[in-house]
């Protein structure tokens, strides 16, 4: 994350408790290459499972509540790395992946009332992480998004913890 403005079109998958077994499968779990990974991502989500195979380059995924429950699958982050997603914009995530990303260098956004804000596929969205605020600049409205903490955002500046942990070497 370069700038504190972040734009893309959007990519919905507005759907509550994805876990990390819909993301990538476990049978899947001896494939480490991000490229690898790519295809495979949401193959396991009813509704969804040519997504991995579709460019998805410089958008802004939108996702429901508890995106990412379950178990420490890291697949399920880098997946959308390699998609080179912007962001992702969701209600709430699971703590471990919210974790996993945050260590990765991908950026989430909690939008509380994600479900009730209107997101149509390929809606050219900004998020204004200084003013914690998402736009839908094709419908021009916009929503108040929770704040991102300092530390994640050096996290994210950095381009993950491993990055970070480059600079203090």
């Amino acid at each position: 994350m370069s700038n504190e403005i972040i734009d893309g079109k959007a990519r919905k998958v507005l759907v509550d408790d994805i876990d990390t077994d819909q993301i990538f499968h476990q049978s899947l779990l001896t494939i480490h290459d991000p490229e690898e990974i790519k295809p495979h991502i949401f193959g396991n989500l009813d509704g969804y499972r040519n997504f991995g195979k579709e460019d998805n380059t410089g958008k802004i995924l939108v996702v429901g509540k508890n995106f990412g429950k379950g178990s420490t699958r890291q697949q399920a982050v880098t997946g959308f790395l390699a998609h080179k997603f912007k962001a992702i914009i969701g209600a709430s995530f699971g703590p471990i992946y919210y974790s996993n990303a945050v260590n990765a260098g991908l950026l989430l956004v909690e939008v509380p009332e994600i479900a009730n804000f209107s997101i149509e596929e390929n809606d050219e969205l900004e998020i204004d992480i200084t003013q914690s605020l998402l736009t839908n600049k094709t419908q021009e409205i916009n929503i108040k998004c929770e704040k991102i903490p300092i530390p994640v955002l050096d996290i994210m500046k950095a381009g993950g913890l491993m990055s970070l942990g480059e600079k203090f070497e």
